[in-house]
């Protein structure tokens, strides 16, 4: 989708989604921003989301959880809530977005360069930095699965790629990631890759249940699973092995791999090969 029809998107949307955030007890200035910074983080993916994704959908699960609000699946974006304003532009929200968003990055570097001085200087300082998360390198690229996926020591977000090896576990946990690495330490993953190290493991330690799948065919077997954005779940299925040798499948071994996502009412998608990574990827 070009560039405009984003513009006109959020030209649209703006008054609906920033008046049902209000209508739910959210403050204006807070509103704002949340709908801003959703919007902000998906531009460069736009395209791709409005052909895979319901975007009313998807949008406004991922404003009301940054907003703090419990998410409604399958909910779309309320319409006629508000008239257009032209005084309430999304203008200066989004510059404002931008400004939060270069801050945090700046602020990673920040604490990766005092680490390293404090590293050199005292000696003393080495158990606090022993506990601070590795560095880590982030580019650019969009995902071209739906969900956040892990493979050959990289994570996959929606528009950033990290490498962060030796991950044992991670899920999603709002708009971002938890991960457990195999040294226990625990980290958190933001959306634009900065890595910060973190006490809370709710989400790593009580994950969300999948619903039961039903294969395609007596050959597929569940790998893993994983929640999708705005609800429903995503199916990494084996045709390499019999339902009966569950047991002998391992995450690290690729076979015949596809990708499955589900509605809530587990109305499926037809299976997507996985060709990224030769098929050798993980989604918790």
């Amino acid at each position: 989708m070009p560039d405009g029809d984003f513009e006109r998107y959020l030209d649209a949307r703006w008054p609906d989604l920033v008046g049902a955030l209000e209508a739910d007890g959210v403050a204006p200035d807070e509103a704002r921003l949340a709908v801003a910074e959703v919007l902000l983080a998906r531009r460069r993916s736009w395209d791709r989301r409005t052909r895979e994704e319901q975007v009313d959908v998807t949008v406004w699960a991922e404003v009301r959880e940054q907003a703090g609000l419990p998410v409604r699946p399958g909910e779309p974006v309320p319409h006629g809530v508000r008239r257009h304003d032209p005084a309430d532009a999304p203008d200066e929200w989004l510059l404002e977005a931008r400004a939060l968003r270069g801050a945090r990055r700046r602020r990673g570097v920040r604490q990766g360069a005092v680490g390293l001085v404090v590293l050199v200087v005292l000696a003393a300082g080495w158990q606090w930095w022993a506990s601070r998360p590795p560095p880590v390198e982030v580019r650019e690229e969009v995902n071209t699965l739906p969900v956040v996926w892990y493979s050959q020591g990289e994570l996959h977000l929606e528009q950033v790629v990290v490498t962060l090896p030796d991950i044992e576990e991670f899920v999603a946990s709002g708009p971002a990631v938890v991960a457990r690495l195999r040294s226990g330490r625990v980290v958190r993953i933001d959306q634009d890759g900065t890595v910060e190290s973190s006490d809370v493991t709710a989400a790593l330690d009580d994950p969300p249940q999948a619903p039961r799948f039903i294969a395609f065919t007596q050959y597929d077997v569940v790998v893993q699973a994983a929640p999708v954005s705005g609800g429903g779940w995503a199916y990494l299925l084996d045709s390499s092995r019999r339902d009966g040798q569950r047991d002998a499948v391992r995450q690290s071994e690729t076979g015949r791999r596809a990708l499955v996502v589900c509605t809530s009412e587990l109305m499926c998608s037809d299976p997507r090969t996985i060709v990224e990574s030769d098929g050798a990827v993980r989604l918790r």
